[in-house]
């Protein structure tokens, strides 16, 4: 475990939970999780098994100080590394290699996670993980995949090949990857649940930093090159100069396009935990969380299937299916089943120029 490091991935901006998220506060910044905000759940699912010193966050600069205060009970500030601009995974997971093979050899096991994930059990994560580790020692970059339960259209799939020899450790299946899929039709998806051998996309990878910084180098050469630059600004002239130069020339590209469709070393360890990448007010509504440690009580009359987030009284008479979400200053009401395209309203609202709103 003491050459396990984690990086946890909490740029993003969130965009499907308004009115709570907003663009200073982004879903994993909001406290969506009892009162607990999603990233602070992944570095306390984590620690069990990743000391809190082997932990690294990679954020923005407009978020940094929020990650910050929110991560204090746990990191220390030189663990958060702030983004001078975003230029999605790719970018960022090799930039997080690089500096920990810099600081503890390219030898350790780097794991990856998004930080506005949910996991059910944690025990089960946590075995998971170590079986993808032991894969990674081997030199396989790893990712894990969640056995689909129903012909999900939202996300990725990952076909598996070939199995990998039993761990004599981990009881877990480990195959070889086929090809990844991007998201599918309902027909497409229905025909992979009942095929099987598909897995959902969680985001999660492990790896040696040695193993995914060679695929780098060899795969996106240009990246390889930048990171190389980096290394030796940092070296130089610190961190925040390092960070400014490389990102002024990297192009933005995703770990998944970038690397892992194109490597022939990668390796799916399908998961049988409860997951969700909580997508949507949909997908909190499906769990039964709430964003909010307590509420005030709802009355219904009449009413049969509604979920409200509030924390004001709320009376509901003759309506059904219907997902109300109040903030400070905005309210939300939609059919559920609806509750992606509040990413559309948020479009309105920039189209509108109400940044108060954003």
């Amino acid at each position: 475990m003491q050459n396990i490091y984690g990086v946890i991935l909490a740029g993003g901006s969130g965009t499907r939970f308004w009115p709570l998220s907003r663009h200073q506060k982004p879903k994993q910044l909001i406290p969506l999780l009892a009162g607990k905000t999603t990233l602070e759940v992944t570095v306390e699912r984590l620690l069990p098994l990743i000391p809190a010193r082997n932990l690294m966050v990679v954020t923005n600069q407009r978020q940094y100080r929020d990650v910050v205060a929110n991560l204090s009970p746990y990191l220390e500030e030189n663990q958060i590394i702030a983004e001078p601009q975003g230029r999605n995974t790719g970018p960022a997971i090799a930039l997080a290699a690089q500096l920990l093979a810099d600081r503890y050899g390219k030898n350790i096991i780097m794991m990856a996670f998004p930080a506005d994930h949910y996991i059910g059990d944690q025990e089960r994560f946590h075995k998971h993980l170590l079986r993808a580790a032991e894969c990674a020692a081997a030199g396989s970059l790893v990712t894990l995949g969640i056995r689909p339960n129903r012909p999900e259209t939202g996300y990725g799939y990952i076909q598996g090949g070939e199995p990998l020899p039993e761990s004599s450790t981990q009881k877990i299946a480990a195959f070889a990857v086929k090809r990844f899929v991007e998201k599918p039709d309902y027909r497409t998806a229905a025909t992979y649940l009942m095929e099987g051998g598909y897995y959902w996309n969680s985001g999660i990878f492990i790896w040696q930093a040695a193993s995914i910084l060679t695929e780098i180098d060899k795969i996106i050469p240009e990246l390889g090159q930048s990171l190389q630059k980096f290394a030796i600004n940092h070296a130089a002239y610190g961190l925040q100069m390092a960070l400014e130069s490389f990102y002024s020339e990297v192009a933005s590209v995703s770990i998944d396009i970038g690397v892992m469709e194109k490597s022939n070393h990668v390796v799916v360890v399908p998961g049988d935990f409860a997951w969700s990448d909580l997508g949507s007010w949909d997908s909190l509504d499906e769990l039964q969380l709430s964003p909010f440690a307590a509420t005030q009580p709802v009355i219904t009359i009449g009413a049969t299937d509604n979920t409200v987030y509030s924390r004001k009284l709320t009376a509901l008479i003759d309506v059904e299916n219907l997902l109300i979400v109040e903030s400070d200053d905005a309210l939300l009401i939609c059919r559920k089943g609806s509750t992606q395209q509040v990413k559309e309203v948020v479009g309105q609202l920039a189209h509108l120029k109400l940044e108060q709103f954003l």
